[in-house]
């Protein structure tokens, strides 16, 4: 933000249809811009309101060269102000028309998706294997919510071939709403998992949630069927919606032979069988959930018509996104996973049967998990247990909820305050050793990290 391209910029009339608000003073078009330390000459700056800021508060110090400000408080508009005007009356809904705007202006494919665990990854796997189609426009960090679905859609630029919208969702609701803004031609469910349990009423309620991206399809859209996932497999498809079908089922249109991980590059071999004949890649991320993350990609590709030989190798390029299962050196030679980004049972399961397959001493450091509701004990415990199971050399467990499950995992070493662990930990590795590190975003495991690399 802001989109300097002809899909986000407005003039004072069309902001004002677009938010159903209304003009005050006319300004010419230009891009919108949200922070106030941003703006720029000839941009409209969008004074939006939250639960703890006001943007109104920094009308008074802004630029005076902008196009205008959109404002829904005409009392804190500057007294010497002269640039355009538009008022709106809520801001959540302006975002949401401006979104809509914006999408009306697109005229390429839409690729919309979302799931309990993996999106981020999967949406820029995605990406990569679109790129044969051109520039390939996708969402940027955690801009997946009723805000960040209009932000990506207004920063589209005029010359992308494709764009790839993430969806997230911690409100029954929010996905037929992102998804009626976005309006993807081409929808995937990555899965369905333990997952904001709290606010979405259990597994159920997360399918029925995610599901809306299906059903809310019309008809001559795509919807990418993950047949491994029950939950996914069994929700309803318009008629007249396209379906292609992906995973490690027979029947998978694009099937994923095999997912073969490498202790020693942290690697992962993956094979598949697709209309295009016996495909393979080397992906540079450990774990069979990156094939199957891949798997996702590729049927999309084959649903828009990429050569799937191109769109395979092209997952070649993939890195990983953020502190999702990052490999970071750590100053005596162990490897650090940094997987701190967020966590789920389903996320955990995976990231610590990826441990268990690696070569010499393996360490977990697992913090809480957060919104799994009523059972959030019991789903701690699972986890405990399975890294216990799993045979691990060391496991640590930190955080309130995560500690309290200390006895599903005897030997484990347990704190309420992880950081405290840190000075422990950092002396117990040994060059070679490979130590995972995940929890969900409030549990802030990545700070133990950096304790232990001595940040």
């Amino acid at each position: 933000m802001p989109s300097l391209s002809t899909i986000g910029r407005f003039d004072s009339e069309a902001l004002a249809r677009a938010t159903g608000g209304g003009v005050v003073r006319p300004g010419p078009a230009g891009p919108i811009a949200f922070d106030s330390r941003k703006v720029e000459a000839g941009d409209w700056f969008f004074a939006l309101r939250g639960d703890r800021f006001d943007a109104h508060d920094f009308l008074a110090g802004l630029r005076r060269d902008v196009a205008g400000i959109l404002v829904s408080d005409l009392a804190r508009v500057p007294a010497d102000w002269t640039a355009g005007i538009v008022r709106f009356d809520e801001g959540n809904a302006a975002v949401a028309g401006l979104g809509r705007a914006a999408r009306a202006r697109i005229h390429h494919p839409v690729v919309g998706l979302t799931g309990s665990a993996g999106k981020t990854t999967t949406r820029a796997m995605i990406a990569l294997a679109l790129s044969p189609l051109g520039r390939v426009h996708q969402t940027t960090g955690n801009l997946n919510n009723h805000l960040g679905v209009p932000f990506t859609l207004l920063a589209t630029p005029d010359d992308a071939a494709v764009s790839v919208v993430e969806l997230g969702t911690s409100a029954p609701g929010e996905i037929a709403f992102l998804a009626e803004i976005a309006r993807p031609e081409v929808r995937v469910i990555v899965n369905v998992g333990a997952a904001h349990l709290l606010e979405l009423g259990g597994l159920a309620g997360v399918a029925a949630e995610k599901g809306a991206l299906f059903t809310t399809a019309r008809p001559g859209d795509v919807a990418a069927v993950n047949l491994d996932d029950p939950w996914i497999a069994r929700q309803p498809i318009p008629a007249g919606v396209r379906i292609v079908t992906y995973g490690t089922a027979e029947a998978a249109q694009i099937r994923l032979l095999s997912a073969t991980l490498s202790p020693a590059t942290l690697a992962t071999d993956a094979v598949w069988s697709t209309p295009a004949g016996t495909l393979s890649c080397r992906i540079p991320a450990p774990g069979a959930h990156f094939a199957h993350n891949a798997t996702a990609a590729l049927a999309v590709a084959y649903a828009l018509g990429v050569d799937l030989r191109i769109a395979a190798d092209a997952l070649a390029g993939y890195e990983p996104v953020g502190m999702r299962m990052r490999a970071e050196p750590l100053a005596n030679g162990a490897i650090a996973l940094n997987d701190a980004y967020n966590a789920n049972p389903t996320s955990m399961e995976a990231s610590l049967r990826v441990l268990a397959d690696l070569g010499g001493r393996r360490a977990a450091v697992l913090g809480d998990m957060l919104e799994l509701g009523a059972d959030e004990a019991a789903f701690h415990e699972q986890v405990a247990r399975l890294a216990h199971d799993l045979r691990l050399d060391l496991v640590v467990l930190v955080g309130p909820r995560m500690s309290a499950a200390a006895a599903a995992c005897p030997g484990c070493w347990a704190a309420v305050d992880g950081e405290s662990l840190a000075d422990n930990l950092r002396h117990w590795l040994q060059p070679g050793d490979r130590v995972l590190f995940k929890g969900s975003r409030g549990a802030r495991v990545e700070r133990i990290l950096q304790m232990a690399r001595g940040d």
